[in-house]
């Protein structure tokens, strides 16, 4: 009988249980998510990502308990952006993709009008001196044999 009591007792705390962890794996909605990334990019300016990666042994040496509570909400903000919000964090992969490529695009944009630039201010080679055997080749009429060339030695 205490078995079967003990039994219950556990299924039913197993049952409380699973619906507690699928409340929380339900996905936020957008406004959140926006929300969560804006405070997570405050945070972000206030350079915690020094902190943290200094340690836990560092942080609770050398912080101050605010400064640990803010750690704690700013990892709290990474897990739900990451696995509550994977359309804003898809979203904002593209965002920086996008501007990844067209920052590659105004490099090379640069990069060409930089050897243009450089291309015109090569100057063009000096002719060779017009010889007297080019200017008699020149004058030459159609009817006369051609002067015999000279090899080289």
């Amino acid at each position: 009988m205490l078995r079967a009591r003990l039994a219950l007792a556990v299924v039913a705390l197993a049952a409380c249980t699973s619906g507690v962890v699928a409340a929380e794996d339900a996905r936020i909605d957008e406004a959140a998510c926006v929300a969560f990334g804006s405070e997570k990019a405050e945070l972000d300016k206030t350079k915690i990502a020094d902190d943290i990666e200094k340690g836990a042994d560092w942080g609770k040496d050398n912080l101050a308990p605010e400064r640990l509570i803010q750690i704690k909400r700013y990892i709290y903000l990474e897990e739900r952006l990451t696995f509550r919000c994977p359309n804003v964090l898809a979203a904002a992969a593209v965002r920086q993709m996008e501007e990844q490529a067209r920052l590659k695009a105004l490099a090379a944009l640069e990069r060409e009008r930089l050897w243009l630039e450089r291309l015109q201010k090569i100057p063009p080679p000096e002719r060779k001196p017009e010889t007297m055997v080019a200017r008699i080749k020149a004058a030459q009429d159609p009817g006369v044999p051609p002067l015999p060339e000279r090899k080289s030695q």
